[in-house]
């Protein structure tokens, strides 16, 4: 099983496509290089929020997910459960862990949580709103 598969609740509301996104999307958020497929799982005018940052389309997200590594030289995440608002919703909230290595070799680990909102774009399954809820400070606080 791969680090970026979450559990779900077995009642069956939270929709596979969703569930392999989200595995497609923390090894790509994982890939330091990978601005550009990042950014191509948002729609185009998606909202990212993260902490106190909003970046408001996918030009704006592109920009914020280059500066997510500007002190970053590994990051490794593992999303722990998902869970829908209903069956078959597009609404999920989610909840994991992250381990970062810092370019000066400092190491942090912190718990997140996160709502999203998906939308079909060109056929393909996207994000159209994601907010992640993490504490900024630890960041600070690295070993």
């Amino acid at each position: 099983m791969s680090q970026y598969t979450a559990s779900v609740p077995p009642d069956g509301q939270v929709r596979p496509e969703i569930v392999e996104y989200f595995e497609r999307f923390y090894a790509v958020s994982d890939t330091p290089d990978a601005h550009d497929k990042y950014a191509q799982l948002f729609t185009k005018d998606a909202k990212l929020i993260m902490g106190p940052a909003e970046s408001n389309g996918r030009a704006e997200i592109l920009k914020f997910r280059h500066g997510m590594w500007e002190k970053v030289a590994k990051r490794s995440h593992r999303p722990l459960q998902v869970y829908a608002f209903g069956a078959g919703a597009d609404d999920v909230m989610l909840h994991g862990d992250v381990d970062f290595v810092l370019k000066d070799d400092r190491k942090v680990s912190m718990s997140w949580g996160a709502k999203a909102h998906f939308a079909k774009e060109d056929g393909e399954l996207k994000m159209d709103v994601y907010q992640v809820f993490l504490d900024t400070g630890a960041m600070a606080r690295a070993k």
